[in-house]
């Protein structure tokens, strides 16, 4: 019992208890309904069965997970069957493996994570019996706004139908703890999850998290907000550009068209044709165009420009007009949008502008906003409001750098991931949630822009990327496009977007195969204690001098957090100097060999043998609080790089090939751009390969979506390499899970 105890104290579990019988067991149960029961089946009194039984007979323990744990017995099929027909989740022989126990009960907690989900969800939709119109006020501070709100609402919610934005990766669940605020007005209580969030100094001066205070009187907060303007933060912004052979979507025409006479009396669209046949022979033009036409063509002498898009006229124009001359990318990234303006004529990209994605407050992940639209039509086009809005600022900004108005603009050309792109359009992306994890549609598409609410010339066309399949989005199919994998004919090409949910591919023209590893949004800076996106403030890197750790700070001031390749470079230190074993422990000062500045880092927390990394001291912080590095964060890490590299290796045994048949390794991505080979390499993120055959190209979806903007060859071509991917669902391969348990562990061997 002491051991499994402190597997789990190790592994950051916190509220661990211990029955020493059956009885004793059910007494503790019916008390509190805990999250996860491992059993014995040898228990004293009641055994392990009984105890499953009872407690799925019970309505509050009906639905916790149960591990079974056995020693050795005489039919341990016997065993296996009489354990799951009395009910239990799990099964596991001893001797017991601390990480394979550990990743069963990480497997158990998750399962009733969704069901806790579920059910929420499920009450929400119930008619509630009471039913109270009582409201209060909220007072917000330091703007002095008042809003009126129900009693009862947590001040998440509340902050929801204003324009104040408030942190948080979990989407207001409770989990991540990033949604702080200072409650002036004296409070009660504090919350469950609050006390496991927040320390007890920021407890005394107010501090709760917004998505688990309730409002239940007149009540006064302070918070900071976050910009939601375009602010500086690290994206790449320039990647590389393979040479593209201009034929873009939209084509400006210069055109001399005879004027009519006697001779010549055909209509004027006739005319035209006439001059732009044969490839034009079946022009037709927007309705738009035509209730103009006859003035456009007069005021110009019959000399002007045709833009065409297809086989279609969108607008005749003064030669000297820079109408068609240019095209918008935007990058539909969860966290970030980049818009980028882009000269038809030239084929070069001229302007970007990145800004904050302002569904962010619905969650750091897919996952969390499509959870928040579930069963809500309202909020679904809510999120695509908030989208396309921010895109529309993105279109201003870029045009005023160029003093272009908006009809300037014929043509646009959108990738993301397959829920960005349905969130973008509008199309209930629910289904890519749950099992079989179907989208609504992958083919790529063509609409009016105005139609999804994009401000551009009123008959501007959007082109949005194909995807694959749930997790494999316009991003991947831009990533490959740009990369030049799928027309390589003998390199074996592996190619990684690191995020969230990681994207990758490994092929080349004979055969290119594709997974989503759910890598959690850790190399984002989600869900670690101190991680936070790469902007202003973030540490994006690591250095070894002099006996100590230095850093690296985004625009060069006091760090406020860790970033996703700040946080692989640090692991990757960590574990060269033995502070972080293979295991992923933090090792205390005296276990450590090594004896340097960094030991004097270790910290010892409040529960014994529980150790944090030291990166900043209060003095040395933006925001005058300590920076740390905790074991919860090492494990984040830990099954981030578990499941990327997972996938990596089912690629690999599918094709036949092994690591050291790998030609070149593509990164994509801001996170791919900034990460340090060395460090990835080190922690097992990436396998190890000579160095010089890892490649970073930058912004590689929005460079895919700028060759498709710049030919229409592309955009076929587009079509072509999503139809031919083969897509391996991780989940349910059948050496994922073991593939899983033997990466998480970090490798063994230095490589400097």
């Amino acid at each position: 019992q002491k051991l499994i105890k402190n597997m789990l104290a190790k592994n950051g579990y916190k509220n661990i208890q211990i029955a020493g019988s059956g009885e004793e067991a059910m007494k503790m149960m019916k008390k509190t309904p805990p999250d996860f029961v491992a059993l014995d089946i040898q228990l004293p009194g009641i055994k392990g069965y009984e105890v499953s039984q009872k407690m799925r007979a019970n309505k509050s323990t009906a639905h916790i997970p149960i591990l079974m744990m056995t020693g050795e017995v005489l039919d341990a099929d016997k065993a296996l069957e009489k354990s799951f027909r009395s009910g239990v989740t799990d099964f596991i022989a001893k001797p017991i493996k601390r990480i394979e126990f550990t990743a069963r009960v990480k497997a158990a907690l998750t399962i009733k994570r969704n069901y806790n989900l579920m059910q929420k969800e499920l009450n929400k939709r119930k008619p509630s019996k009471k039913v109270t119109k009582k409201m209060v006020w909220l007072n917000i501070l330091p703007d002095d706004i008042w809003i009126k709100v129900q009693r009862g609402m947590t001040v998440w919610n509340a902050l929801q139908n204003t324009e104040i934005e408030l942190e948080g990766d979990c989407g207001g669940l409770g989990k991540c703890g990033k949604c702080k605020i200072r409650v002036i007005t004296p409070l009660g209580k504090p919350s469950k999850e609050t006390l496991e969030l927040i320390d007890s100094d920021e407890l005394e001066q107010g501090v709760r998290l917004a998505c688990r205070t309730k409002i239940l009187k007149n009540l006064a907060i302070y918070t900071e907000e976050l910009n939601g303007e375009t602010e500086f933060f690290q994206i790449l912004k320039h990647g590389h550009m393979p040479p593209v052979e201009l034929a873009p979507l939209i084509e400006r025409r210069l055109v001399t068209i005879p004027p009519p006479s006697i001779e010549n009396s055909l209509s004027d669209v006739h005319r035209i044709r006439e001059v732009l046949s044969p490839e034009f022979h079946n022009l037709k033009t927007t309705y738009r165009c035509l209730s103009s036409l006859y003035k456009n063509l007069r005021t110009t002498n019959f000399d002007g420009a045709a833009v065409i898009h297809n086989d279609c006229l969108l607008e005749w124009q003064p030669r000297d007009s820079i109408g068609g001359v240019f095209g918008l990318i935007f990058d539909l990234g969860t966290s970030t949008l980049v818009g980028k303006l882009v000269n038809l004529i030239e084929g070069q990209e001229v302007a970007v502008i990145s800004r904050f994605n302002s569904q962010r407050k619905y969650g750091a992940d897919v996952i969390s906003r499509i959870q928040y639209i579930k069963g809500h039509p309202k909020r679904l086009v809510h999120l695509q409001k908030l989208l396309v809005e921010d895109l529309n600022l993105i279109t201003k900004r870029l045009l005023e750098s160029f003093r272009l108005k908006l009809k300037d603009i014929m043509v646009a050309v959108a990738a993301g991931n397959t829920t960005m792109q349905h969130f973008m359009l509008s199309l209930d992306p629910s289904g890519i949630a749950e099992a079989p994890f179907t989208p609504l549609i992958t083919e790529g598409m063509t609409f009016m822009a105005r139609d999804v609410g994009l401000r551009l010339h009123p008959d501007a066309m959007l082109y949005v990327m194909p995807a694959k399949s749930g997790y494999i989005g316009g991003d991947l199919i831009g990533f490959i496009l740009s990369s030049g994998a799928a027309e390589q004919d003998d390199k074996l090409v592996l190619g990684l977007d690191l995020g969230t949910n990681s994207e990758i591919f490994l092929g080349n023209k004979n055969r290119m195969l594709t997974c989503s590893a759910a890598a959690g949004p850790a190399l984002e800076g989600a869900r670690i204690s101190h991680g936070m996106i790469a902007k202003a403030g973030a540490i994006e890197s690591f250095r070894f001098e002099e006996n100590d750790i230095f850093y690296n700070v985004i625009g060069n001031i006091k760090p406020k957090g860790l970033c996703g390749s700040g946080l692989v470079d640090l692991a990757a230190l960590l574990l060269h100097h033995g502070i972080v074993n293979p295991e992923g422990l933090i090792c205390p000062p005296d276990q450590n060999n090594k004896r340097n500045s960094m030991t004097a880092r270790v910290i010892q927390t409040q529960e014994n043998e529980i150790h944090d990394f030291l990166l900043a001291s209060p003095r040395h912080s933006l925001d005058g609080k300590p920076i740390v590095l905790t074991q919860k964060d090492i494990r984040e890490l830990q099954l981030a790089k578990a499941a990327i590299a997972s996938g990596i290796k089912i690629l690999l045994k599918t094709i036949g090939a092994g690591i050291e048949d790998i030609d070149d390794i593509y990164l994509a991505g801001a996170l791919g751009n900034y990460v340090h080979p060395f460090s990835a390499m080190r922690i097992g993120l990436l396998p190890k390969v000579n160095p010089e055959k890892i490649i970073s190209l930058g912004n590689a979806a929005s460079t895919g979506a700028n060759m498709i903007l710049l030919s229409k060859r592309y955009w076929e071509r587009s079509a072509e390499i999503a139809a031919d991917l083969e897509h391996i669902e991780l989940s349910g391969h059948a050496d994922f899970f073991e593939n899983f348990i033997e990466e998480m562990n970090f490798p063994t061997e230095n490589l400097w």
